[in-house]
Formats: C-alpha cells, sequence, structure tokens
C-alpha cells in the first residue's frame, strides 16, 4: 500500500467509527509510519478525525485517540506543533477521574508535548508556561490518591523528566514533590517497597535540587546528600543492634530497639537500600556548577557496610531472633556497599586516591571467601570501577592480592581432568611395567561410554558475569599496576591458556546463554595481546602465540580480531628503542622458566601446569635410570642459555638418553594450553632432542648451545652406575671445576731471568 493512500483507507475502514477505532487501535498503530504524514489531502481529515475521537463521551474512544494522537506526534514534529493547544486543553482534564488506560494515555501524550519543543521559545511562552504548573499539581494529585503502581510509576518518572526540563517553573512545588518522593524512600515492612517504585522516587528526590537554580542547586545537591548519608547511616544502625558499636562511637545511635524484630529489622533494611539508591542517583546527577563530593563520609559508610561480619559467639544477653535476622543480611549489606562505590568512583575519580587501599583491601578479602555469584558479581564490578578511576594503586602487594583473588575465578573454564582420564593416563604410562598395573587400568575400561554428557560451566547468568569482570580486572590489574613478576607471570599464562582453549569449548557447553562465548573470547583476545605487546621497548613473549590462535573473526564492535597496536608494532610510527632482552617479568611463559613462589601460587588457585604428573603414574625405563630432575630448582630458561644436554656414547655402550631437554617452543602453528585445570597425563610422550630446525618465536632466537656447558651439563645429569659401566668420552674437551683446595694453592712464580734457549 502506498503512503499517500495509507491513511485515506485507515480513515474509511478501521476509523470508520469509534467502536471500530477501539477495536482496530493495534493494527492502526503498527501500519503508520513517518512518510504517511507527509503534506497531503488526508492529512486534516486525519488531524478532525483525532480530535473527535479525544472529544468523544466513550471512554475507549477517547483512549484510543489519545493513543493515536501520541504516534502522530512521534512521526510528525509539525502536526503536532499546529494541533499542540488543542491535545493539551483536551487532555488536561482526563488526567483525573478517569479508568487508568485513558490515564496512562494522557501522560504520555502531555509529556511528549511539553518536551519536544523545547528549541521553540514562542511554544514554550504560549503553551508550557501557563500549563507545566498546572500538569505538575494534577501529577502530584494523581500520586497522592492512586493506588495503581505502574500509574504510579509512570507519574513519578513524568514528574522527574518535567523537573529536569523545567526546575523554575517547579520551584513552586518543591515542598510538594519532596512529599511525593519521600513516601516512598521511608521504607516498608514486611515486604519491602518494590524496586521500580524505589528507583523512579530516587530520581525525582535527585532532580529536586536543580529548582535552586544556578547558584543554589549546588547548596541543595550537597543538602540532599549529606541528608541521605544521616539517613542512611540511622538505617545501618538498627540493623546492628545486637554488636557493640565501638566502630560507630563517632555517630550518635539511638537506644535499643524496642520494636519487634521482624519488622525492624526489614523495615530499616528497606530504608537503608533507598538510601543507597538516592546516593547513587545524586552522584550522577547533573549539576550546573561544581559541587563538593563529601568524599570521607561516604567512604566511612561504605567500609562500615563491607566490615560487617556473623559473629558466631552466642550472647545469653542478645535476643537470638534480632541476631540471626541481623546475621542474616549481611551480604546484603556487602552488595549495597559496593553499589555506593561504583558511583562514588565514577564522581571523585583521582580525589578516591587517599581511600583506595584501605577498600580494595576489603574487597580483595570478600573475593577471596567463598561467596554466592551475585555477590562475587558486585565485588568485581566495584574492583573494576576504582581500578579503572582515575587515581593509581601503587601498593604492590595489594595489587598482586587482588590479581590472586581474581584468578580462580577463571580457572572453571579450563578442562578438568576426569577419572577415566586419570586411568587412561596410568594405563598409557604403565605400558611395558608390571601385569598388576595392566590389570588395575584394564578394570576401569568403559566407564567412559556411560558419560556422554558434559556440565554447563555458566549455568546461570551470574556466573558467565563472574568471567567477562574478572578478564577486565585481570587486565587493569596488570597493565595499571606494579603486580609481583611470579603473579604477573601466572596470571598471563592463564589468561594465555584460556585464550587457546575456549575455541575447543562449544558455546553451548559454557552457557545456556550462546553469546557469552563469543563476548569472553574477545575479551580474552583484546587482554592477551595487550599483555604480549609488551612495553615500547620490546614484545612480549607469546605474542607470536597469540596472533596464532586468532581465528581472524570481528570483535564486537565490527573490527577486526588483530588490534590496531599491532599494526603500530609491526609499522612504527617512530624508531624504537634497543634493548638486549625483554624484562624478567616478560619471560615466563613455559612451566620450566616456572619459579618456586609461581609454583606455589599456581597450586593455591588449583591448576597444574602441562608437564605436572598425574599421581600414581610410573616412569618408563629410560627415566628410570635417570635422577629426577627439578625444573624449579634448575636455572631458568633463558633465550642466550638453552638448557640442551649433549653426550657422546662409545660404540657398545647403552644408548645415551636426552636428560632435561629444553621445553618446546610452541610455533606458529601450534596453540597448546600451557596451564589446565587439573594438568593432563603427561609422560607419555617422548621428548624430542634437540634440532637446529627447530623454530623459535622471533622475539627470543636462542644461540646454538655452547659445546662446553653442553658437555660438562651431560656429565652431571649421567646417573653414577652409567659412569661407572663405561668410560665417558666427549666430543669436547671437559671443564672441570676447581675444587676449594685448589684455591688455596700459591700460584707458581714465574723466573724472568730464566733463558730457555741457553739450555
Amino acid at each position: 500500500m502506498a503512503s499517500s493512500s495509507r491513511l485515506k483507507d485507515l480513515l474509511q475502514l478501521q476509523l470508520a467509527s469509534d467502536a471500530y477505532a477501539v477495536l482496530h487501535l493495534p493494527f492502526v498503530l503498527e501500519s503508520l509510519s513517518k512518510e504517511d504524514f507527509q503534506p497531503s489531502a488526508h492529512t486534516q481529515k486525519w488531524i478532525a478525525r483525532v480530535n473527535s475521537l479525544i472529544h468523544s463521551k466513550d471512554p475507549g474512544a477517547r483512549w484510543s485517540g489519545l493513543c493515536l494522537a501520541f504516534q502522530t506526534a512521534v512521526f510528525s514534529r509539525s502536526i503536532m506543533l499546529e494541533c499542540a493547544q488543542n491535545w493539551v486543553a483536551a487532555a488536561m482534564p482526563l488526567l483525573m477521574n478517569q479508568p487508568v488506560p485513558t490515564t496512562k494515555a494522557a501522560i504520555r501524550l502531555l509529556r511528549l508535548v511539553f518536551s519536544c519543543a523545547m528549541d521553540v521559545p514562542e511554544f514554550q511562552r504560549q503553551l508550557c508556561v501557563p500549563n507545566i504548573p498546572k500538569f505538575g499539581s494534577a501529577l502530584i494529585a494523581i500520586a497522592e490518591k492512586q493506588t495503581n503502581p505502574e500509574v504510579n510509576i509512570l507519574v513519578l518518572d513524568t514528574l522527574a523528566h518535567i523537573t529536569s526540563l523545567y526546575p523554575s517553573l517547579c520551584r513552586p512545588l518543591q515542598t510538594a514533590l519532596s512529599n511525593v518522593a519521600l513516601s516512598h524512600l521511608n521504607g516498608s515492612a514486611p515486604n519491602p517497597t518494590p524496586v521500580a517504585m524505589v528507583e523512579a522516587s530516587s530520581r525525582l528526590y535527585s532532580a529536586l535540587p536543580l529548582t535552586g537554580g544556578k547558584v543554589g542547586a549546588a547548596a541543595l545537591w550537597r543538602k540532599s546528600l549529606d541528608d541521605t548519608v544521616a539517613f542512611a547511616w540511622g538505617a545501618f544502625l538498627q540493623l546492628r543492634t545486637t554488636y557493640p558499636n565501638q566502630a560507630y562511637a563517632a555517630f550518635a545511635r539511638p537506644g535499643p530497639s524496642t520494636e519487634d524484630p521482624l519488622i525492624g529489622v526489614p523495615l530499616a533494611l528497606d530504608r537503608l537500600r533507598a538510601g543507597v539508591h538516592i546516593i547513587g542517583d545524586l552522584l550522577q546527577a547533573s549539576t550546573s556548577r561544581p559541587v563538593s563530593i563529601p568524599t570521607g563520609s561516604l567512604v566511612r559508610l561504605c567500609l562500615a557496610l563491607l566490615q560487617v561480619h556473623q559473629d558466631d559467639k552466642i550472647d545469653p544477653l542478645v535476643d537470638p531472633i534480632a541476631r540471626s535476622l541481623e546475621d542474616s543480611i549481611v551480604p546484603t549489606l556487602w552488595t549495597l556497599a559496593c553499589d555506593i562505590l561504583v558511583p562514588l568512583s565514577q564522581a571523585c575519580q583521582h580525589h578516591f586516591a587517599p581511600h583506595l587501599p584501605a577498600v580494595l583491601s576489603y574487597l580483595s578479602y570478600h573475593l577471596e571467601q567463598p561467596q554466592s555469584p551475585a555477590h562475587v558479581v558486585h565485588f568485581l564490578r566495584a574492583t573494576l570501577s576504582l581500578l579503572e578511576g582515575g587515581c593509581q594503586l601503587h601498593d604492590t602487594t595489594l595489587s598482586s592480592r587482588l590479581a590472586r583473588a581474581t584468578m580462580p575465578l577463571l580457572t572453571v573454564v579450563l578442562s578438568k581432568r576426569t577419572d577415566a582420564d586419570a586411568e587412561n593416563g596410568t594405563q598409557a604410562a604403565a605400558h611395558g611395567g608390571s601385569k598388576k598395573g595392566k590389570k588395575r587400568a584394564r578394570g576401569y575400561e568403559g566407564d567412559e561410554v556411560f558419560k556422554v554428557g558434559r556440565e554447563v560451566v555458566c549455568p546461570t547468568p551470574e556466573q558467565g558475569d563472574i568471567l567477562l569482570f574478572a578478564v577486565d580486572v585481570l587486565e587493569v590489574l596488570l597493565l595499571r599496576t606494579q603486580v609481583n613478576p611470579p603473579v604477573r607471570s601466572l596470571a598471563s599464562r592463564l589468561l594465555l591458556s584460556i585464550y587457546a582453549s575456549l575455541p575447543l569449548l562449544p558455546p553451548a557447553i559454557l552457557s545456556p546463554d550462546l553469546s557469552l562465548h563469543p563476548r569472553l573470547y574477545s575479551k580474552l583476545q583484546r587482554s592477551c595481546t595487550h599483555l604480549a605487546i609488551g612495553t615500547t621497548s620490546t614484545m612480549g613473549k607469546a605474542l607470536g602465540l597469540v596472533l596464532s590462535v586468532s581465528d581472524g573473526t570481528l570483535g564486537d564492535n565490527g573490527t577486526a580480531a588483530v588490534p590496531t597496536e599491532i599494526d603500530l608494532l609491526l609499522h612504527p610510527r617512530v624508531p624504537p628503542l634497543v634493548r638486549s632482552l625483554p624484562h624478567v617479568e616478560m619471560l615466563s611463559l613455559f612451566r620450566a622458566e616456572e619459579g618456586q613462589e609461581e609454583a606455589d601460587a599456581r597450586a593455591n588457585i588449583g591448576v597444574g601446569a602441562a608437564g605436572d604428573r598425574v599421581p600414581g603414574q610410573t616412569t618408563d625405563v629410560a627415566e628410570a635410570s635417570t635422577p629426577p630432575v627439578d625444573d624449579r630448582t634448575s636455572p631458568p630458561y633463558t633465550p642466550t642459555s638453552p638448557r640442551v644436554v649433549q653426550t657422546a656414547e662409545p660404540l657398545g655402550a647403552p644408548t645415551a638418553m636426552q636428560v632435561d631437554v629444553a621445553p618446546r617452543i610452541a610455533s606458529a602453528k601450534v596453540a597448546e594450553p600451557s596451564i589446565s585445570r587439573p594438568t593432563p597425563a603427561a609422560g607419555t610422550q617422548s621428548i624430542p632432542p634437540f634440532s637446529s630446525q627447530q623454530q623459535f618465536p622471533p622475539t627470543a632466537l636462542p644461540p646454538p648451545p655452547d659445546p662446553l656447558s653442553a658437555s660438562g651439563a651431560a656429565l652431571g645429569a649421567r646417573s653414577p652406575a652409567a659412569a661407572t659401566a663405561a668410560p665417558v668420552t666427549s666430543a669436547a674437551p671437559v671443564h672441570m671445576p676447581a675444587g676449594e683446595e685448589d684455591e688455596d694453592e700459591p700460584m707458581p712464580t714465574i723466573d724472568l731471568g730464566s733463558d730457555s734457549d741457553s739450555e
């Protein structure tokens, strides 16, 4: 149907009568478009029909007329300016003593008319200035008399909207508006106030300081915030009546509550929740002039909420019912503190720096404790907001503690070693061993056949949010703070392992929400790339592996998977700095380079390296004849000193074994994670000897091994039995270190007067 004739057909068929207009209203609203209201011969007929419906005596026809007028104003601003005077005069009386649908339609139409022509001064002078106070008074009367929650929420949102647009016109209604907003913010018990009602009332209360004008708005805003903080303190203290108040001695606390705890505790909690909503909205509100934020008082309130705990001691002088109720809401108090910290950190930015260590210490403590997924999401959101603020965290211990507390939240994505996998690894390792080991391995064959499915990693949306926030927190910690080198290395390896193994995990296994998989993969790709880029003077060792794992798909914002930072590294605009070797903390990528502190941190978070052995696994014959070599006690692998053992055996001697070969560096075609949870079975594959054809990352090309050091390492690695069986010959001279007794011998003197030719 052409747009020019659509209005004609609608007027002749669907809007021919009032009954038809009510019946076919959904179809008419769905059929209209912006092109239908271009100037034509049917536009005036449409306007006349809408006005006739609004003035109809049938309540249903009036409702349909208001809906059609609203849709017309949305699609055509010129028609709205032309008909606004008639629509306002007809809709204003319909605000009172009308059915709920008619009242809601009238409120929506008037709100649209008063807010869509702010740039037309004459329209504002003739229509808005005389009608805004009347509209506000009518809405206040509806809020005081109406009991329908939907109508009340619409009224509160409309009042907040017109107050922010016309603060000077709403100044005479400030007291009435404040009473309407506070009537829904004083709490209720035993049933709490609906969250939507609290949010709408909080938005209205936070918009009231604008009525003070450019000069008085800042003072009204500060007074509102101080009153809200005091209100929140009073509600919080009512929730800790059975605990000592030494920590809050600076605040006035009323005497012991005499009301029923079954009513008092829910009422105080609802008041505290309302106060937190008001604080958040006030911190996010806009003012015409700069304001002073009471950061100290807000931080003290947050710390008081974060340090509450559950006391297991039984006090005979305390009401057990009140104590149990107060203990049950402790996790809720923690989440309310996080709800304050997020807008506070965004509003204060670098002014929050003096309070940052104390707040992050409490957040790290809560992240270390077992919490529900919903509470962990609040803690991670608050931590990320504080770290992304303008202030910098210079405490290395605290940043490392936060990283150690965040890493276990990501280990759920790593693959688990089931019992069947462990038995299969044991069977493969025991091949050629005793019959008892073979028989035990065959006893559990076929168990994996009955395990046809796999549990979902993140069955709830909160657990998926935990993964996303944890990746962001780790990235900010590693890029913007000073973290201990072992923790930094472990966190980088963990992110890289998850990034490399995530494509092998089906999206349906990760979460019922199939969009979580690409979102998590995009975040991991960004984090691993930023960490692998390194500094301005060197690239990270894992950069080649990160690029090889990338599948070339587009990110969330439609950009290429390889970010622009890599293009700047490949095509620099300025000459790079010259550095011989990367930083020490950029080297730890493989298990052979792992130190004792990093291994302990990895064991604490419950993940294993790719080279760890399965408990109970037997070694092969070659390894049995050689003493074990601990990677953690041996010198770390560096590009300039590869740990390669080369031995030369005489003819007839047993075949020489490669002991503690250098770790195989992943080439551009291999993307194998270095960490798993727990570790897969190791030792089933023989380690290939070192070859000159072996590929190394372009950023770390090791020089050829030194024959002297290689032969010395070979002699030190051979077993005593092999050393006594046959004499050892080496292809290169062996350099034997001097003992302590050699150091005490005097240095021989040289007779300068002697002449060898004389003899």
